[in-house]
């Protein structure tokens, strides 16, 4: 088994060539890891979520990491991690380019909303929607690679 690091480019194409991601956040002392869907795209990772923990925990402390991991063949594999700030893109004047993006490069994925859509049990019905557009820009990445 050979291990290496992988280039910033090559960091790029893999977080932009996968969608699922384990986002971590931490409040009080305590982190906290979640499977998001995801679209990367501009040095962004652009995410879709109903409120929950990871909101809650992400607005207050902004400091998350993503990490992203492909396998190949065997025991071959690489993966991300990239550290960032979490920004809520809310649907207000001021964000609504960037909340237009994100719906652009998140639905290119098949059924890309259907994951943070949903919850384990019934939302209360209302006359608005509670989805949270959301991105983390990404200030430091690295990866590795492990070839047989």
């Amino acid at each position: 088994m050979h291990i290496r690091t992988l280039s910033g480019f090559e960091c790029t194409e893999l977080l932009t060539n996968n969608r699922v991601a384990f986002l971590a956040c931490a409040k009080d002392a305590q982190p906290y890891v979640v499977p998001v869907h995801y679209a990367y795209s501009d040095g962004h990772v652009y995410a879709f979520s109903m409120p929950g923990k990871k909101i809650e925990w992400m607005r207050a402390n902004p400091c998350v990491s993503v990490f992203v991991e492909q396998q190949g063949r065997g025991r071959a594999w690489k993966s991300v991690v990239a550290e960032g700030r979490y920004e809520e893109l809310p649907d207000e004047i001021g964000h609504k380019v960037v909340r237009e993006h994100a719906w652009s490069v998140l639905s290119r994925h098949y059924d890309w909303w259907e994951p943070g859509a949903l919850k384990p049990f019934d939302q209360p019905l209302s006359g608005h929607s509670a989805h949270i557009f959301f991105r983390i820009l990404v200030e430091r990445m690295s990866g590795r690679e492990a070839e047989e």
